[in-house]
């Protein structure tokens, strides 16, 4: 940009007027859609944005005993996340793991089937006609857990 600037304008004076960009910060991450992930392809992914923002000014408003803050830089970093699909209970209670899973599917199992669509049909129903049991988006030792149509299906995190 440099390169473009009127004759006799530096970018040092840029910066001086519409500030120098977002200063160092620790990330402040927060999740954009509360602690609920999006159910799809196999997985629980969670969706987080940093929400620091540099104060540059403040005022109290002694009579309704408030603080008001005027802010300069945003930063706008995003992150997601996945938790891959640990494992299937069925209507009977037979517990398929992921490694059951990939087996059925490499035989060319019916259980495998039977198990893509109950997964399909629980992603395509999440969160409304779903039973949340739990959901610790710890991303080491995290999981989301949920019950639709008699199938339990558990999502987890890197361990």
């Amino acid at each position: 940009m440099s390169g473009n600037l009127p004759p006799g304008t530096t970018r040092a004076d840029i910066d001086r007027h519409y500030g120098g960009g977002i200063p160092d910060h620790e990330h402040e991450w927060v999740p954009v859609q509360g602690l609920s992930p999006i159910l799809e392809d196999m997985a629980a992914i969670f969706h987080e944005q940093c929400r620091w923002a540099e104060v540059v000014d403040s005022y109290t408003d002694y009579r309704r005993d408030e603080t008001y803050y005027e802010t300069g830089s945003e930063c706008e970093a995003e992150r997601h996340y996945r938790f891959e699909l640990a494992y299937v209970v069925d209507e009977s209670g037979t517990r398929l793991d992921r490694d059951d899973i990939d087996r059925l599917e490499a035989e060319g199992d019916d259980g495998f089937e039977r198990v893509i669509e109950a997964v399909i049909a629980a992603e395509r129903a999440f969160p409304g006609e779903t039973e949340v049991v739990d959901i610790d988006p710890d991303r080491r030792n995290g999981q989301v857990v949920i019950r639709h149509d008699g199938f339990e299906l558990g999502y987890g995190g890197d361990t």
